[in-house]
């Protein structure tokens, strides 16, 4: 990746070279959106300039303007034909807000440290990535996969299952417990109608 730092003199260049282009990419950047795709197009070009390659640069311009540093990066080499997908712009270049991006299609053949460019884009700007909607929290939430009937609650908040699980956890000994108690109680009664009974009968064997 390329870098330079110096007044806006690289912008005026890079503007008035676009003019001397031999092919334009048809594309226009009007609503380029972060970490979004873009299938860039261009004119055809003459097979002999082939392989291709795709430069991309952003400027990024300080708070007042009269300066700005710019960054340049290969999007791809070794291209042939006349359409490229760039995949998550701006990658591999970072995204700045406020930069003012601009690709380029160049030969591979080299000449004084740079190749001939062959289409220019005008300079634009990159939009924010739309933020992802999250689900609002009152929302219902689906049933669990080990739940199918979705284990459903009536109007007081108590669980049915639970509930059934606790009458029966505590019904079943409260019962064994009552039967046990007035078993015990008939069994008194019983016996004491027994003595009440003979001592009625010695009673009346005395008199």
């Amino acid at each position: 990746m390329k870098f330079w730092g110096s007044p806006l003199l690289p912008v005026v260049i890079s503007a008035s070279s676009w003019l001397l282009c031999a092919a334009e990419f048809t594309n226009s950047f009007d609503y380029a959106t972060s970490s979004s795709d873009i299938n860039l197009t261009w004119d055809a070009v003459a097979p002999h300039y082939y392989p291709l390659h795709i430069t991309a640069q952003v400027i990024d311009k300080d708070g007042d303007g009269t300066k700005a540093t710019g960054y340049k990066t290969n999007i791809t080499v070794g291209i042939t034909g006349n359409s490229y997908k760039w995949v998550g712009i701006p990658y591999p270049l970072r995204w700045i807000p406020a930069g003012l991006y601009q690709i380029e299609l160049r030969t591979s053949t080299w000449y004084d440290n740079e190749s001939t460019v062959l289409a220019k884009s005008r300079f634009f700007r990159i939009l924010e990535a739309p933020a992802e909607e999250s689900p609002p929290s009152n929302a219902t939430q689906p049933p669990s996969s080990n739940d199918p009937q979705g284990s459903k609650s009536d109007d007081s908040g108590v669980n049915k299952p639970l509930a059934i699980g606790l009458a029966v956890s505590f019904g079943v000994p409260a019962l064994v417990t009552l039967v046990v108690v007035g078993w015990c109680v008939r069994r008194r009664r019983q016996r004491a109608k027994r003595i009440a009974s003979q001592l009625k009968r010695s009673d009346f064997i005395i008199h």
